[in-house]
């Protein structure tokens, strides 16, 4: 028989073993994370017709002369480059950029996949839906640590987890206390009609101006129909329990025309809420004092105790002179806390005196909290105050994200993150040598490498992009092209079997 003929058989079946190869990849343009395959080619043994020989006696060498009988398979490749990404919303969809694999396993043994197309089942496990193995990664302990050196195991979310609650221990307040914070005082009525004992009746009426001093203002008597003898202005300061704390000026007296005057006197220190101004001589008439205290500054604080309950603590600040305030902070109208602050003439805080707030729960610890003036400001602008405490009450899980390290953070019901877990990432110092065990997944070889197992992102391994799966990356164009070559290497091929044929029906024909 004619080698040419078994040449062309091997021809035909490595070329049929190499669409074989196409196909499949063809097959799986649109199958996530799949990595394409590639067959190469290799001669096989040739038959020696001549040996070489070395140049002798004047003559130079020759070549030997060799027959080869076919082709074989050198390899089958799978090529591992990176596929295109495709935004799917999902967020338990996972794709890798960069070298790695996820791990998935059953207990007994770990399987590695690109194809991140995981799903929460009923117990809360992160699982390949084709399936069921479980993804692989490292958990959290209670209060959010992972520990990426240890074992891995199966991915299993707290579904239903509370978080405790935090204790509020500390409260910052901050934004503007007014400087030009300051009481009011006027008369009632003013002005007032005055008489002497002749009969001569005017008005007196009083001018207040503050003095830019807290709680101080001018005063100044003004008379229609009549004069002021002598006197008749001066101070007065208001305490802010709404008493006199000083007054200048004299009493003075009021000629309104006729033989006496009227006599009027300034208010006493310590009178309450004002004093009055008193006219007598004639027609008495008392002038009432009208105080007003100054506007404070009041802000809520949300106060968690040990239990969970939330408490709202109502701060008030009154101002009591110039840079100085007082602070008083209540709960349920009893006061749990009190202190003063000072401020420098710039309008920075200088001291603040007082604290912790401090209060007992029914069947909760003692709550203290400790409150942190350093962000007031006393400046000339509106009194704005605001108080920011820390501590949360308990918080169930309601949902999770994953970030590009793979950490699973959990959102809970009161506002506060806490990781859950993160997934491993497995890379191979030769992923080629991984075995094609199905469901798009890989298994360890001998010619792979161990599995070096870490965080995305960290060690050459890649980042995880959630929300996303990566695709296939067969290139059809490519394919195509392969196909009509393989296509034409086969024909060929079977060219030389019906022709070696055609040979051997002539040998067959020169006995006839």
């Amino acid at each position: 028989m004619m080698r040419s003929m078994f040449a062309g058989v091997s021809g035909l079946r490595n070329h049929q073993i190499r669409m074989d190869v196409i196909g499949n990849n063809i097959s799986n343009v649109n199958t996530a994370g799949f990595k394409g395959g590639r067959a190469t080619f290799q001669d096989t043994l040739n038959q020696v017709l001549r040996g070489a020989s070395a140049p002798q006696s004047g003559r130079g060498g020759m070549n030997a002369l060799q027959v080869g009988l076919g082709v074989s398979i050198a390899s089958i490749d799978i090529i591992h480059t990176q596929g295109n990404l495709q935004n799917t919303g999902k967020v338990t969809d996972l794709a890798l950029q960069g070298d790695g694999f996820f791990i998935v396993g059953d207990g007994s043994r770990d399987f590695y996949t690109r194809a991140g197309m995981f799903a929460l089942e009923r117990d809360g496990r992160l699982v390949h839906p084709s399936n069921g193995l479980t993804l692989q990664g490292w958990m959290a302990d209670q209060d959010g640590n992972i520990n990426t050196t240890s074992p891995i195991t199966g991915i299993r979310l707290p579904i239903g987890q509370t978080l405790a609650p935090i204790v509020t221990d500390q409260a910052n307040y901050m934004y503007n206390l007014n400087s030009n914070t300051n009481g009011l005082l006027n008369y009632n009525p003013n002005p007032q009609t005055i008489t002497d004992s002749d009969g001569n009746s005017g008005r007196i009426t009083f001018v207040f101006e503050p003095t830019g001093n807290f709680n101080e203002w001018t005063w100044e008597a003004v008379v229609t129909g009549g004069s002021i003898v002598a006197g008749g202005s001066g101070t007065i300061a208001m305490n802010s329990d709404g008493t006199v704390q000083a007054v200048t000026g004299t009493d003075f007296a009021i000629n309104l025309g006729g033989a006496s005057t009227v006599a009027v006197e300034i208010p006493d220190v310590g009178n309450a809420n004002g004093g009055a101004f008193t006219a007598t001589g004639g027609t008495t008439s008392v002038f009432s004092g009208n105080y007003t205290a100054p506007e404070d500054g009041t802000t809520t604080s949300r106060v968690v105790d040990s239990l969970g309950n939330v408490h709202t603590v109502y701060t008030r600040f009154s101002k009591t002179s110039n840079n100085n305030w007082e602070w008083e902070a209540t709960l349920d109208g009893t006061t749990v806390g009190s202190g003063s602050l000072v401020f420098d003439s710039a309008g920075r805080l200088t001291a603040a005196t007082g604290g912790p707030i401090t209060f007992n729960p029914p069947g909760a610890g003692t709550v203290n909290v400790f409150p942190d003036f350093e962000s007031l400001t006393q400046y000339a602008s509106a009194t704005s105050v605001s108080s920011a405490a820390n501590g949360y009450a308990m918080g169930t899980l309601e949902s999770f994200n994953i970030n590009k390290t793979g950490q699973i953070i959990g959102v809970f019901s009161n506002g506060l993150t806490q990781a859950l877990g993160q997934v491993a990432i497995a890379n191979f110092n030769n992923p080629p040598g991984l075995i094609r065990v199905g469901d798009t997944m890989f298994a360890e070889s001998g010619n792979s490498g161990v599995p070096m197992v870490g965080a995305a992102g960290r060690g050459g391994r890649g980042e995880i992009t959630p929300g996303t799966l990566e695709m296939s990356n067969v290139d059809l164009a490519q394919e195509f092209t392969d196909m009509i070559v393989t296509q034409r290497g086969f024909q060929a091929n079977s060219r030389i079997i019906t022709t070696s044929d055609e040979m051997l029906q002539e040998l067959v024909n020169l006995k006839r």
